[in-house]
């Protein structure tokens, strides 16, 4: 057998991660233009200094460390309530909402179903708990590894900013391929029944079909608990997986709020709660915790696919202290509505007391519109990115003031342009247009005054 050279130059980089190998057989992906130079230099630099620490075999046991803590966890857990719900029904409130708590922090386990998109042909080192994986991740998760890695791994190669995703020609739209499947379970036998779609997409049919069988069985199961008076499956694992769903989405349009099609620090932000200004800081906090550090680890995720994010999580202070200090043009603590809106946001004072509440309060009802969006409904994700960055903004200008910013944003990347040359036009591409016009509309009717303007 002929020994295949090895990679050199950049490819030697990137060209070995599992799920660039996996997926770069896709016929709309896209080779060209994938890092930015500074870009790949940060992953030569993490590359070299995780392997100065860890090997691939620390990675697969630390997934399989995070595979059984999540299976304990559950028994534990449904242990527990059995226990609780038969013997103390009358207090439920207290303890179902430590319960709640706990299995918040026990769903952030589920990640591997993340992390094989990345590890498809070794993520633990055992081939039957890959095989568990594939197999149950679709009913113990409503995440389907093999749907979502279809998705995943072109986020992470192709069309990277938020901007260049709604023009994108590789990258899917949730409302086509959702993260989880719990109120659209027809759209697993939809799947199943297009041949072509499978193919192009490079979707595993009969992995596909045990997948789906499985969670309709979870559906059954967890239909006929609540017929008989408990609620185990609905409270204490359905919806903090919407939680942890929703908070992970959010924190990557955030993260990737930015412009640019392939890596770079622009389309991949870095954060930190602790430097955030202003009340921003908050949903950072926030989506922090709930979503396994999902704001601080994603742009570095991107650099190494493979590596296990707790060690991320633990690390990344002083990795983004080496990116600050060694690379330029690095989005830190910044997404597009804060360019868009400076103006605006530059006439607001320090928060108090009361708009950290309110801050929080906000951040609950982005998290509850993102799950709508993880399973399918044709919300984007980043609409609440300014009430996000700071909900007084809406208080100290006016609806004519925040759409002519808008307006000559997208006037600034062409969209009117770029979307009349769309020849499959995507959802949020037309939702983001709509709007745009409708604003545009608003500001030709309400002039501001050339104070204003300027």
């Amino acid at each position: 057998m002929t020994q295949q050279p090895k990679p050199t130059g950049n490819q030697a980089v990137y060209g070995d991660f599992d799920d660039y190998q996996d997926f770069e057989s896709h016929r709309r992906f896209n080779k060209r233009e994938m890092f930015d130079p500074e870009f790949l230099k940060f992953m030569a630099w993490f590359k070299k200094d995780i392997h100065s620490r860890y090997s691939r075999k620390d990675f697969q046991q630390i997934e399989l460390r995070n595979i059984l803590q999540l299976s304990v966890g559950f028994i534990g857990m449904v242990c527990a309530y059995v226990y609780l719900h038969i013997n103390f029904p009358q207090y439920a409130l207290g303890w179902g909402a430590a319960l709640f708590v706990v299995a918040i922090f026990v769903c952030q386990k589920g990640e591997v179903m993340h992390m094989r998109a990345h590890s498809p042909s070794n993520l633990t080192g055992s081939r039957i708990m890959d095989e568990a994986v594939d197999t149950l991740g679709m009913p113990l998760t409503g995440i389907s590894p093999g749907l979502f890695k279809r998705r995943h791994c072109a986020a992470h190669y192709n069309d990277i900013g938020n901007i260049s995703r709604i023009f994108s020609q590789v990258w899917i739209t949730f409302d086509k391929v959702p993260v989880n499947y719990y109120l659209r379970p027809w759209m697993l036998v939809q799947f199943l029944l297009d041949k072509d779609f499978c193919r192009d997409e490079m979707i595993n049919r009969k992995r596909l079909l045990i997948e789906t069988i499985g969670f309709y069985t979870y559906l059954a199961v967890m239909i006929t608990e609540l017929f008989h008076g408990s609620y185990f499956l609905l409270t204490f694992h359905l919806i903090p997986s919407f939680i942890l769903a929703s908070s992970q989405v959010l924190s990557a349009v955030t993260v990737h709020s930015g412009v640019d099609k392939n890596n770079s620090f622009e389309s991949n932000g870095l954060f930190d709660p602790a430097t955030a200004k202003g009340l921003f800081k908050v949903p950072l906090y926030f989506y922090s915790l709930i979503g396994n550090g999902g704001v601080l680890n994603h742009g570095i995720h991107h650099a190494y696919p493979q590596v296990p994010l707790e060690i991320v999580n633990k690390d990344f202070r002083r990795i983004n202290q080496h990116i600050l200090e060694n690379y330029s043009n690095v989005r830190y603590n910044m997404v597009m509505s804060m360019r868009i809106q400076k103006s605006l946001l530059e006439r607001l004072g320090p928060p108090n007391a009361f708009d950290y509440v309110v801050a929080f309060f906000c951040s609950v009802i982005a998290l509850v519109s993102c799950m709508f969006t993880v399973v399918g409904m044709p919300i984007p994700p980043t609409v609440f990115e300014l009430l996000l960055v700071d909900y007084r903004v809406y208080f100290i200008s006016t609806k004519a003031e925040r759409y002519a910013n808008s307006v000559a944003f997208w006037k600034s990347i062409n969209l009117e342009e770029r979307y009349q040359q769309s020849e499959n036009r995507n959802t949020y591409l037309k939702w983001v247009y709509n709007r745009y016009t409708r604003m545009k509309s608003y500001v030709e009717a309400h002039p501001l005054p050339e104070a204003s303007k300027a």
